[in-house]
């Protein structure tokens, strides 16, 4: 399960065909690595044996190498790529071992439109949508690959009517307390 609920707030991570497309390519290094392995041994008499110590095998080296490489920090920003939503706030966090830390705060009270949207019958097979938040301003903000994104909607929408339903209760909290002060002008 991808949506972790613990007090108020609410954890989503990406949908788990982000980390299989990343194993996909992984795979598909490494099969290019062992074909070009077979390459050379296969043609070693034709080719000079300079040619294989010197270009074949450590460009073989290297992609097996670029391949685990790229796995690894593939899989850190799978799990650091996060989209907290507590009681006021959704917070949004993309961080990776070496390149991208960035933290993001969007205010719920700020949120006019949430949709969701896919564009392929697989995604609705698997259940991974397309999450927008449009802002104030019209700031728009896309996120990808989020595993039943109508429940993340209907999170942000509850967060919202909770917002508002406390701000209509101060209002009125603040209305009662001008009425109340208007009646001792009334004596003057």
């Amino acid at each position: 399960m991808v949506y972790y609920s613990k007090y108020d707030y609410t954890i989503i991570r990406k949908h788990w065909i982000v980390l299989f497309f990343k194993y996909l390519k992984f795979i598909t290094f490494f099969i290019f690595a062992i074909f070009l392995y077979y390459l050379s041994l296969k043609f070693r008499l034709v080719l000079w044996e300079e040619i294989l110590d010197y270009v074949f095998f450590p460009l073989i080296f290297l992609l097996i190498n670029y391949a685990f490489i790229k796995l690894i920090l593939s899989y850190i920003k799978f799990y650091n790529d996060l989209l907290i939503i507590s009681d006021w706030q959704i917070i949004v966090i993309k961080a990776s071992l070496l390149f991208v830390d960035d933290i993001e705060f969007i205010d719920i009270s700020k949120i006019t439109k949430i949709d969701t949207y896919t564009r392929w019958i697989i995604a609705n097979i698997i259940w991974f949508w397309n999450l927008v938040i449009e802002q104030q301003r019209e700031q728009v903000r896309i996120f990808n690959y989020i595993p039943d994104a109508r429940k993340a909607l209907h999170i942000i929408n509850a967060e919202k009517e909770k917002i508002a339903e406390k701000d209509s209760k101060n209002k009125v909290e603040l209305i009662s307390e001008l009425v109340n002060d208007s009646s001792d002008y009334d004596d003057l």
